[in-house]
């Protein structure tokens, strides 16, 4: 049992590092990068991937089933769009608070960075869409496919999502960390970082939507 726990955390760490999963956490990292936040962000995010991971793998393992064969790109196609979308709401965001600084560099400043809590449902639907999409329910149903009992399979997917929410925890609190080190040493280079993240999450979900 030991073996299948610590088998299943390695694998949903490796997972978490998915080009989709780190552009869409990004996005929210580069607007508010203090490491605490930055972690709940990616904590918030790898809970929704695994609330998805734990219910429909659980349904594939106990059940043998699987999201049908002609769903599987919409779910992409989805995935792809929704990052695309955010991409694009964090580049107007961006420019509003750019153009506002000209004005009065304070009300830049909130507008670079929201508040933490207003955007925990966002991220916890974000990942939960990811959980879905893509080969997450399948990296996580296959391997707990060959497990005994019914109690191994949820204890392999539970470990799955555990080491998962660490990962994103951790990575987005070292990209957190990175970037309010870089930011406090050159004030423009937030906004660099800001329309950075905007764009990466816009080309990653353009790239899904065409590969689904």
């Amino acid at each position: 049992m030991l073996l299948l726990i610590a088998t299943a955390i390695a694998l949903g760490m490796l997972h978490t590092v998915a080009p989709d999963h780190l552009a869409a956490v990004s996005v929210f990292v580069s607007r508010r990068p203090h490491w605490r936040d930055a972690a709940a962000y990616g904590a918030r995010w790898g809970f929704g991937h695994s609330l998805s991971i734990v219910l429909v793998g659980g349904v594939a393992a106990l059940f043998a089933w699987r999201i049908p064969h002609a769903l599987e790109p919409r779910l992409e196609q989805a995935v792809g769009v929704m990052l695309v979308v955010l991409g694009v709401l964090a580049w107007r965001r961006c420019a509003g608070a750019t153009h506002a600084s000209h004005d009065n560099a304070a009300s830049a400043h909130t507008h670079a960075h929201p508040h933490a809590h207003d955007d925990g449902g966002a991220l916890l639907g974000i990942g939960m869409m990811h959980g879905l999409a893509g080969s997450g329910a399948l990296v996580a149903a296959l391997p707990a496919a060959a497990v005994r009992t019914p109690m191994e399979v949820m204890t392999y997917l539970a470990s799955f999502g555990a080491g998962t929410i660490v990962a994103m925890a951790a990575l987005a609190m070292l990209l957190g960390g990175a970037l309010r080190v870089a930011t406090t040493r050159a004030a423009r280079l937030q906004v660099v970082l800001l329309r950075g993240a905007a764009a990466l999450s816009v080309v990653v979900g353009g790239w899904w939507v065409a590969a689904a």
